[in-house]
């Protein structure tokens, strides 16, 4: 008997029609475009806003070495906690600001952020003894919200401040407390004529003193006769009267000094002692130190590599129209 060939199935399993392809629905597509147009439109008001508003804003107003200043930092810092039109001066102070950053590090000088927490936390006390954390916490949104700056930007700030007191100290720690002082008396005068007058009446015999007490506007001298005390070079004198006090003689009369030539103040002054090591008194010893400071500070803004560009006057206009914003 022939044996029975098996018969294999072709076909492994029943076959399925090919699934139609799903077209997209009126409302899918609807959906797609509205969103489309949407995304389109909001690029388009962004960028319009970004050139009408947002680049001014953020357009570069300082360069100090690789470091650069905003507008938008520049106006915040004009609007608040006062508000000033003084672009010259607030970009003097702000590039005063960033150079003491850069250079105190190179001083070995740092402010940690933690000194930063309890100089802010001392502030925030005043004179009591303690304040709490919610206590503190309000205080703090109230100096961001007065200065409008970012709670980086306010720290950077007072971190600042620190790092400023610690290099005028630094610089200052070999300035000696005992130095050349002379004893002055003075007379200061509101016009030219007044002191032509004094000159002449000095001249004629009467009394330094005398004429001090008669003609002097500073009430305060003309009560002790135009004794002004003893200062040192540097300790506070107006630049013009402390340049001849210091190039006066014993007894010597002064000429004419003009103090002010918008408010035509003029003084005439008279040494009376002169002694080469005599000890500083202490406001006038800081008075010593600030200025050393201030000479060396300028020196090297001179030398610094920085960039302005706020010179002309359609810019200034525009930074006192953003002043006035709320």
């Amino acid at each position: 008997m022939a044996r029975r060939r098996s018969v294999r199935r072709a076909i492994a399993r029943t076959p399925r029609p090919p699934l139609e392809k799903k077209r997209p629905s009126g409302r899918r597509t609807a959906i797609i475009v509205t969103t489309i147009f949407v995304v389109v439109i909001a690029i388009v008001v962004v960028v319009s806003i970004y050139f009408l508003v947002w680049k001014d804003q953020w357009r570069p107003v300082l360069r100090i070495n690789d470091e650069t200043i905003s507008m938008d930092y520049l106006i915040r810092r004009l609007k608040y906690p006062y508000k000033t039109y003084d672009v010259e001066s607030m970009l003097i102070t702000i590039t005063i600001e960033e150079f003491i950053r850069q250079t105190a590090p190179s001083y070995g000088i740092e402010v940690t952020p933690d000194e930063v927490d309890e100089r802010l936390r001392d502030s925030a006390r005043g004179e009591n003894e303690t304040i709490s954390e919610i206590e503190f916490q309000a205080w703090y949104r109230d100096r961001l919200n007065e200065t409008q700056l970012s709670d980086a930007e306010y720290r950077e700030l007072i971190e600042t401040y620190m790092l400023e007191g610690r290099l005028m100290e630094y610089l200052t720690m070999g300035v000696p407390d005992t130095v050349e002082q002379v004893h002055l008396y003075a007379i200061f005068l509101s016009s030219y004529d007044d002191a032509e007058a004094a000159v002449a009446r000095i001249e004629d015999g009467e009394d330094f003193s005398e004429v001090a007490r008669e003609l002097s506007f500073d009430e305060e001298s003309a009560e002790q006769g135009g004794d002004i005390g003893w200062w040192p070079y540097l300790g506070g004198l107006h630049e013009e009267l402390e340049y001849v006090a210091f190039n006066l003689e014993v007894g010597q009369v002064s000429e004419i000094i003009g103090l002010d030539d918008q408010a035509q103040t003029f003084a005439i002054c008279l040494v009376v002692e002169r002694q080469a090591d005599r000890p500083v008194e202490e406001d006038k010893l800081e008075e010593v130190k600030n200025r050393i400071y201030q000479e060396w500070l300028f020196m090297e803004l001179d030398a610094l590599d920085q960039e302005r560009f706020v010179d002309d006057n359609e810019t200034r206009a525009w930074i006192y129209l953003q002043i006035e914003k709320d």
